[in-house]
């Protein structure tokens, strides 16, 4: 295929232009040729200014023409989709409650005539009120018989349209659930449209042509007996709808496995030095994939260079290997030459020296992971929110904002009706809710939501708390799940809270950082365990630090000054500071101190690849679990323990 440099599409532009002078001015005196030179003079005119606009949107090198404009048609429809629905979505802020009255009657009248619908009566129900009244808030529970109907094939059980899809949960507070979409990739083709679409506005030096890197594995999908797919919410669809807006070729998003995928992903990555956009569904990804750059470039630039894949790149799928080998190339030496010399000054500020158009980040940053990410290997790169979504509703909030600038997300009231519960009132079944309009700065609530898919006044189990107001519609900071509490007796302590404590107690020591850390439950620690402590009455927290260095410090500096026992107090003082009942339990002898494990570097990389091949969780949906809430978790954290923890306190 003949590839394109900017410089070509430059002579190709001049050469129409010189072609539509000439038939311009050597146009016969008959009026047909005229029409007919005239009318070429135009086309070619026309295709000169084309091309030259193409060079504005930054399409990538080595390009080939075809595929410049099949990205330009997928690019384009994509981004005048996504501007119509942010325009939707825009005049829906400023007047929140009556978009959410008009969201709520519409999926009541669609979906009234269900077997669901028909118990609650919802085509007969006509305002915000008396929906409230009269159906009550709900859980999974109260859904799974009719999601089984619906997955063994029933019709008319919760929408009348058969779903083709049903989406699985990552299983972080519990067992998967599964949850019917009626058309995903229709949900999914429109989230990233108006993804997108915001991020041009966000960042407008974003050219429309310039190639997105996306890290994404491809999970492993099943169908149910109706036929519908069982699949995870972000999951891409084999046609590739979007694919040519990406660096990575559509066989690279079928790969299964995780170190395979993310090395094809780097390796066309970094082939192209106009990336403009690099996505993930979580930060930790981005921040994971530039670690695993740091041990692999050598074999990257010697692919790129020879346009091979290394042997050691294990993909079972032959298919997939040759298709990826064929977009590879012949090799790409002046390209591995830049990149070569970039990495042998150093990773500090890689992403910017190895992709000088690299605008923004796209991520959710789960872990805190972007203080650290920004002053290594993103230096002057921007942040933005992904979004906020769950498997149960998919899109829900949207981010208008840099990172930097503001954390806040908007509600996505076009796709859901929400309803919200103050957080005091959490523990009680059936609480006062709130609308949309009636939220305070600064308090903090449970989200609750209906959404088109037969999901209605929905405990998903968010903690969000309201930040400010864009336009007339709050905007929220995601705080935890409830799920993910920790209650001995009744202390109830929140990641939040748990989260500070930690790091404040790891700050206080010389050379060392909070990597990474997750705990659970004295209960969940079995008899025969060797762990178990028979003659401990009172209940305590496991907690597991993976610690890093910081500065010049040594390993010897570290485990002087980071025993456990030191480790230990700096820990339950810090948590007694922050949580008023937990002091009191400590203080009245309720529940023990913690038992600190320190654990090997790299552990919870391990963790995370322990939990996908033995889970249903995928990698892009892989959170780690900071509560641990099974056993064979509890036991893997164990076996990779360096410390033992204190107990004489």
């Amino acid at each position: 295929m003949f590839k394109m440099s900017s410089s070509k599409f430059v002579v190709l532009s001049m050469i129409s232009g010189t072609l539509s002078a000439l038939l311009a001015t050597h146009a016969g005196t008959k009026s047909i040729q005229n029409c007919l030179f005239g009318f070429l003079a135009a086309v070619a005119f026309c295709i000169s200014l084309m091309f030259l606009w193409i060079l504005t949107l930054r399409p990538s090198p080595r390009q080939g023409i075809l595929s410049v404009l099949r990205q330009l048609y997928f690019a384009g429809t994509s981004h005048i989709r996504g501007k119509y629905r942010l325009r939707e979505l825009k005049a829906a802020w400023k007047n929140p409650r009556h978009a959410q009255e008009q969201f709520l009657m519409r999926i009541l009248k669609e979906n009234g005539d269900t077997d669901y619908g028909k118990k609650f009566q919802l085509q007969n129900i006509h305002s915000v009120e008396e929906f409230r009244k009269r159906h009550p808030l709900t859980t999974y529970e109260d859904y799974k018989p009719y999601v089984e109907r619906v997955m063994a094939g029933e019709r008319g059980v919760m929408t009348q349209v058969i779903p083709n899809a049903f989406i699985q949960t990552s299983g972080t507070t519990g067992p998967s659930k599964y949850f019917p979409q009626r058309d995903h990739r229709l949900t999914l083709r429109r989230w990233l449209d108006v993804t997108f679409a915001n991020l041009h506005e966000v960042c407008p030096k974003i050219g429309l042509l310039q190639k997105k890197i996306f890290h994404y594995v491809q999970p492993v999908m099943s169908r149910a007996e109706s036929g519908g797919s069982i699949r995870t919410g972000v999951s891409f669809y084999e046609d590739g709808f979007m694919a040519s807006c990406y660096t990575t070729p559509p066989a690279g998003f079928r790969i299964q496995s995780f170190k395979e995928a993310n090395y094809i992903h780097l390796l066309f990555g970094l082939l192209n030095p106009n990336v403009g956009v690099f996505c993930a569904v979580f930060l930790g990804a981005i921040d994971n994939l530039m670690q695993q750059l740091e041990q692999w470039w050598e074999d990257i630039v010697h692919d790129i260079e020879h346009g091979t894949i290394n042997e050691k790149v294990q993909i079972n799928d032959t298919a997939i290997r040759a298709s990826l080998e064929v977009a590879l190339g012949r090799g790409h030496p002046v390209r591995a030459g830049e990149l070569r010399c970039q990495f042998k000054k150093g990773f500090n500020g890689i992403m910017k020296r190895v992709w000088p158009n690299l605008e923004v980040l796209v991520a959710v940053d789960n872990a805190g992971v972007w203080p650290k990410l920004k002053k290594t290997y993103a230096k002057g790169v921007k942040l933005v929110t992904f979004a906020y979504g769950t498997s149960e509703g998919m899109h829900q909030g949207l981010s208008p904002w840099i990172h930097d600038d503001n954390h806040g997300i908007a509600f996505w009231i076009t796709s859901s009706f929400f309803e919200f519960i103050k957080l005091e009132n959490s523990h009680e079944s059936q609480p006062t809710t709130f609308l949309i309009d009636e939220l305070e700065v600064g308090q903090a609530y449970e989200i609750v939501f209906t959404q088109d898919c037969g999901l209605y006044r929905y405990r998903v189990g968010d903690v969000i708390r309201i930040t400010g107001y864009h336009y007339n519609c709050p905007i929220f900071e995601f705080m935890y799940r409830l799920g993910l509490i920790l209650n001995l007796r009744y202390e109830k302590m929140n990641q939040v809270v748990l989260k500070e404590g930690l790091q404040s107690a790891v700050g206080q020591f010389t050379g060392v950082r909070l990597v990474e850390y997750a705990v659970a439950e004295s209960k969940l620690i079995p008899k025969s365990s060797p762990a178990s402590e028979e003659t401990e009455d009172m209940p305590y927290y496991v907690i597991f630090l993976e610690l890093g260095h910081v500065g010049n410090s040594t390993r010897h500096e570290d485990n002087k000054m980071t025993k456990v026992n030191e480790i230990t107090t700096a820990i339950d003082n810090a948590l007694r500071e922050r949580n008023s009942d937990y002091q009191r339990l400590r203080r009245e002898g309720a529940i023990s101190h913690p038992r600190v494990y320190i654990v090997d570097t790299g552990t919870f990389e391990d963790l995370k690849q322990y939990v996908v091949n033995t889970t249903s969780t995928t990698i892009n949906q892989y959170k780690v679990p900071r509560r641990i809430r099974t056993v064979d978790i509890l036991n893997f954290m164990y076996d990779h323990a360096t410390s033992s923890p204190a107990k004489d306190k």
